[in-house]
């Protein structure tokens, strides 16, 4: 009993140690010379001339809450990876760019899944294989609506 309580008194110090190790900070680096007078005047009115013009650069390292909310568009996502999806929903959202000739009052039908999306939904007219139909001949041919949600 005495071996398995200091067994783990050591496994919990041994954690604790690991942890704090990895949350210590790592040794700076060694302070660079100060530049000349004239070369820090220079460095400074570079500076608060950028600062009077700045030019707005998108950056898409950095995340903002706001980001969330907004339609993804094809200027902000240039160079962002699209993610590949889920191996059960491959057919799902294939491209960013709805099927040609959607209407109101239409659905899509994915023709594999046999499910059919309403007009707002995320995958309207986005599958890979699908057409549009009345909700009533989607439902003639045996297809099912899709989950509340999608």
């Amino acid at each position: 009993m005495t071996t398995k309580i200091f067994a783990l008194i050591a496994l919990v110090g041994f954690a604790g140690v690991c942890v704090a190790r990895a949350q210590s900070p790592t040794p700076g680096k060694s302070p660079s010379p100060s530049p000349t007078p004239a070369k820090h005047r220079a460095a400074k009115k570079a500076q608060a001339t950028a600062a009077a013009h700045p030019t707005p650069s998108p950056s898409p390292g950095k995340f903002n809450l706001g980001d969330l909310f907004k339609p993804k568009t094809s200027a902000s996502t240039g160079a962002a990876v699209t993610p590949m999806p889920a191996s059960g929903a491959s057919t799902q959202a294939a491209s960013k760019v709805p099927a040609p000739g959607g209407a109101h009052g239409l659905v899509w039908v994915n023709t594999e899944t046999k499910v059919y999306h309403r007009e707002g939904s995320r995958f309207y007219g986005m599958t890979k294989k699908g057409k549009y139909m009345t909700e009533a001949e989607a439902i003639k041919e045996g297809d099912k609506a899709a989950a509340k949600g999608l």
